[in-house]
């Protein structure tokens, strides 16, 4: 008589198909997080909080405040993710070249704030039409309005139509310590063939001086030495250093005039 041998499932086969479900659970579970995310990612940025619903602009004092928002490239109602802080902080500087440096904070939900640093002024342009228009250190031209003057900043005078020589004017002006500049009340481009960026200072200790505008950087200490130890006069900062005072010269025109 035959036997019938019960042969038992080993753990292992009974392991595999608890696996397979224990797997099949798990990828439905990840199915429907992921669907659940995408419509929770499609809702919000449907709704208002995925949108910038306040831009607020700080440190501005000669640009406008929707001159700011608009070199941003911001808008209200437009997405609030769009664009990182770097890239708008980066904006502003290469649309404004009054601004030397931006910062940008992002406060969900919606708020962004535009903090500018602005160029100092360096001097001041009195234009044809008797109107005053400030001079930032970047050249940057800035019309006063209702700003009063404040002391202590050159005047510029007869340099329209000299845009780039005023700006680089302006660019060694903004590197020039304000104890340098004090004493000066009048810049003229002055051009030569020979020195075609030439110009003529006027001091408030009365003074007249000629210089480059290459040169004026490093010349500026030497006409600090010459107008607080001597007498007014007509000062030439060139290649070479020469000072005659008024009276010298005002006494030399006189001996010439009387001579036979």
């Amino acid at each position: 008589m035959a036997m019938l041998k019960v042969v038992k499932p080993s753990e292992h086969q009974e392991e595999e198909p608890r696996r397979l479900r224990r797997s099949g659970r798990w990828k439905l579970w990840l199915t429907v997080i992921v669907l659940l995310v995408a419509m929770l990612s499609v809702l919000f940025f449907r709704s208002s909080l995925s949108r910038i619903q306040q831009i607020e602009v700080e440190g501005n004092v000669y640009i406008d405040r929707s001159a700011v928002i608009e070199a941003a490239e911001l808008s209200i109602g437009s997405h609030f993710f769009a664009s990182s802080a770097a890239s708008v902080e980066q904006r502003i500087v290469a649309n404004l070249n009054a601004v030397e440096h931006a910062k940008v904070e992002k406060r969900f939900p919606g708020t962004i704030r535009l903090i500018v640093d602005e160029y100092d002024p360096v001097a001041y342009e009195l234009l044809d039409d008797g109107s005053v228009q400030a001079l930032l250190g970047s050249g940057a031209e800035i019309p006063l309005k209702d700003r009063g003057l404040p002391a202590e900043k050159p005047m510029l005078t007869e340099w329209e139509g000299k845009e780039e020589e005023k700006i680089k004017l302006c660019r060694v002006l903004a590197s020039v310590p304000d104890s340098l500049l004090s004493d000066l009340s009048e810049i003229t481009p002055t051009p030569t063939e020979s020195y075609p960026d030439k110009i003529r200072l006027y001091t408030r200790s009365r003074f007249e001086v000629e210089t480059t505008v290459s040169l004026l950087k490093d010349k500026l200490e030497i006409l600090g030495g010459i107008t607080e130890t001597q007498s007014p006069g007509f000062i030439d900062l060139l290649e070479a250093d020469y000072f005659m005072p008024f009276v010298n010269a005002e006494n030399e025109s006189e001996e010439g005039e009387q001579a036979p």
